[in-house]
């Protein structure tokens, strides 16, 4: 079923080397320049290699989503698993190769990754979250919360430096953390990390400092995570918790008009040590 693959390309996803293989021409195109803007030249082995089989729309006229209840992530460690209307797939965590078969709809292909790369990311000091990122200055603040909580908002309203307004990748980089995007929801940047930032929509702007305890106990609803399981749960406590004393965290209250940009508090810098 996978022979024959000719490759996307290699890209840094999540700040991952994927390499991402497909036979079908149109598809391939498709990928090619979905992605382009996180194209990787490194010469090294991937880290991840996915080869996807494109197949034809489910018979029943049932279009094929990979979002919300229609995708279902399992398996057995080391084997994560998808599953839905018309596609499933399997990527071993210990060999870093898998496969997706799926329609011609880069939907499902990008709900395996970003759960690939979440569980990958959690392996090594680092984690997917539910936030938006914006940089200015050369340093990036996040902001997070649950849906309706004003992520979109805050990245519509500031525009400028958005690094994603949706699927933030956090991880170790020397003594700080640093945060970047994923192609289907954010831009190609990077940028250390300075301050994280839990919205609740309010009347009047204002900062207040979460403890490191509740930062991490506010942080976790908002965790990307491949199975949910008792040893993923663990492994983001113990590098949410160096984290959170490393990062400035604050709970913001925001009336939706962009004036909460001018009196974040900025600490450059502060993800290093």
């Amino acid at each position: 079923m996978h022979l024959q693959q000719e490759i996307v390309g290699t890209y840094k996803i999540a700040g991952i080397s994927c390499r991402l293989e497909c036979r079908e021409e149109n598809f391939r195109a498709l990928l090619v320049s979905r992605y382009a803007a996180f194209s990787s030249s490194s010469d090294g082995a991937p880290e991840v290699t996915v080869k996807v089989d494109p197949t034809t729309a489910p018979s029943d006229g049932v279009e094929a989503r990979a979002t919300g209840p229609f995708a279902r992530l399992g398996g057995r460690d080391p084997v994560l698993t998808i599953e839905g209307v018309g596609f499933r797939g399997a990527f071993d965590e210990v060999s870093g190769e898998g496969w997706i078969t799926q329609p011609p709809d880069p939907t499902a292909l990008e709900t395996f990754l970003t759960a690939i790369c979440a569980g990958r990311l959690l392996k090594n000091q680092g984690f997917l979250l539910h936030a938006a990122a914006i940089m200015t200055n050369g340093d990036s603040y996040v902001f997070f919360g649950p849906s309706g909580s004003g992520k979109t908002t805050v990245a519509e309203l500031i525009g400028k430096g958005v690094i994603t307004d949706e699927i933030t990748a956090i991880r170790r980089e020397d003594e700080g953390y640093v945060v970047s995007a994923v192609p289907w929801r954010g831009q190609s940047l990077t940028a250390p990390l300075s301050g994280l930032f839990r919205l609740r929509k309010a009347r009047e702007t204002a900062f207040s400092p979460l403890s490191p305890i509740e930062a991490l106990r506010q942080l976790l609803p908002s965790v990307f995570f491949p199975r949910a399981d008792a040893r993923e749960i663990d492994r983001f406590l113990e590098i949410g918790g160096d984290l959170v004393e490393r990062v400035p965290c604050y709970e913001m209250r925001f009336t939706p008009d962009g004036s909460f940009w001018a009196a974040i508090p900025r600490t450059r810098g502060a993800g290093a040590s």
